[in-house]
């Protein structure tokens, strides 16, 4: 897609409208938070450095916050917060300041809100000190959220310059509703893409964000800066959404944990989406999950949001609560399926090792690793990918393309590969309806078949081909 109608007015103007935006939310960063120029040196896109040592370097945090934000995981940090050995305002406090810095660094947030969250934490404060017990199991932990979660009072643009013309949301999205009742400090909003739909986290408001590893590798997409931002350790734990790997991939290549639940399991409702109304009701749906530095975590969120009547608050939820599973020691061992390699996406040499390595570990530990390749028809995975993508362009009005158009911003250089060749010319019909949700009907009756036939607990898989790649690269190997 190219903006040729486009004048010099109207690409100067999206231009200074982005730009005055972006040092708006800048200039929220508290003086006494913001970076050294030393320690701003070599930090672009195209710089090599690693940044995730700085946070702790450079004097802005003290020991104490250090301590907090490195030493703990979220689910030890619950445990301080319900027992008071820890407040929220400086457990809040801490992972404010840590996420300020990461902005500095890596460009992970869009929206913050830290006087907003830090007023929170005092109430969660008073709470345990009146009540002599927590709000709940995320009693004064702070949260962060990617950019599509509506929060009440903050603005929502999802990546979008034409969105700079909406007022701030006027109520919350159906999970924030949730973990505010769980006792959470909502406290920032993390950058996305232009459309949501690629693999690198990178808009006209916000900028790029970056891999705090290796500055010029991507952080993934579309929930980048939540992953960027658990790596930093600059949030306990994080919510993102994921229809094609949004969760998945940014906390690979961030070396994080993300979980991407069942679709409908976790309320999804009240966000802010770029696409058609009732597009998110059809075809491949999308989920909402977290991201967080341990297995533990992942499991105290989920058990935590489910606990709650999510029906109350999501009219499409499926409402299935947790079901804890027994100590893995005492379990019986696991039958694990394994496909370790698509010939159409052959690995890169370190992933195949690790995923060689990974079987080989099940295995010793008395599992047992079944190669399911050979009972999955030829293919299988390449026509799930292109059924995927078929039904997200299946608005013939181009509602996502139209939002670009709408300000003349001109398109982010992953949206160009964020496709595929036979979709060139794909102009969705009514008979695409109906032959796509037979496709999608199709391979999801192949695996339930392989799942019961074999009697697997899961399938193992690789994430991705390779590790953290370059900028604007990720859909290209």
């Amino acid at each position: 897609m190219e903006n040729d109608t486009v004048s010099i007015d109207q690409a100067a103007a999206w231009q200074t409208r982005a730009q005055e935006y972006q040092k708006a939310a800048s200039a929220k960063i508290p003086e006494a938070w913001r970076l050294d120029s030393l320690y701003l040196m070599d930090t672009g896109p195209t710089s090599k450095r690693s940044v995730l040592d700085i946070p702790a370097q450079c004097g802005i945090l003290n020991e104490r916050e250090v301590d907090i934000t490195e030493q703990y995981n979220m689910v030890q940090l619950v445990q301080q917060l319900a027992s008071g050995s820890m407040s929220s305002i400086e457990v809040t406090t801490a992972f404010c300041k840590r996420a300020a810095i990461a902005q500095q660094l890596t460009s992970c947030l869009t929206e913050t809100f830290f006087e907003a969250a830090l007023t929170r934490a005092k109430e969660c404060d008073v709470y345990l000190a009146n009540h002599r017990k927590p709000l709940g199991p995320l009693h004064g932990l702070p949260v962060s959220l990617k950019d599509s979660f509506n929060v009440k009072n903050v603005r929502s643009t999802i990546g979008f310059v034409s969105f700079l013309d909406h007022d701030a949301a006027t109520d919350d999205s159906a999970l924030v509703k949730i973990l505010l009742s769980l006792g959470a400090v909502p406290y920032v909003k993390t950058n996305i893409p232009q459309t949501l739909m690629t693999g690198d986290s990178h808009n006209n408001i916000f900028g790029r964000c970056l891999n705090p590893h290796k500055l010029s590798l991507t952080a993934g997409g579309s929930s980048g800066g939540e992953g960027a931002l658990l790596a930093m350790r600059g949030s306990p734990i994080g919510v993102g959404t994921d229809i094609a790997g949004s969760v998945r991939i940014p906390a690979y290549v961030n070396g994080v944990y993300g979980l991407k639940p069942t679709s409908r399991r976790i309320p999804y409702a009240g966000q802010a989406s770029p696409a058609r109304a009732g597009a998110e009701t059809f075809g491949v749906l999308p989920a909402a999950g977290p991201f967080a530095r341990s297995v533990q975590d992942i499991e105290h969120f989920m058990s935590s949001v489910l606990k709650f009547d999510t029906w109350s608050v999501d009219e499409g939820v499926i409402s299935i609560p947790w079901r804890a599973q027994p100590n893995h020691s005492a379990r019986k061992k696991l039958k694990l399926g394994f496909i370790l390699e698509d010939p159409n996406y052959p690995l890169h040499p370190t992933v195949l090792r690790t995923m060689k390595t990974a079987i080989a570990q099940l295995e010793e530990s008395g599992h047992q690793l079944i190669p399911v390749e050979p009972d999955l028809p030829s293919n299988v995975l390449t026509d799930a990918m292109k059924t995927g993508f078929f039904h997200f362009a299946m608005d013939p009005e181009q509602t996502i393309l139209g939002h670009i158009t709408r300000s003349g911003e001109s398109v982010i250089p992953s949206l160009s590969t964020a496709t595929l060749p036979e979709m060139k010319d794909f102009k969705p019909q009514l008979d695409d309806v109906f032959r796509l949700q037979n496709e999608r009907l199709s391979i999801q009756r192949t695996f339930r078949e392989l799942y019961t036939s074999k009697a697997l607990d899961a399938i193992l898989m690789p994430t991705y081909q390779a590790t953290a790649v370059p900028h604007d690269t990720l859909p290209k190997l």
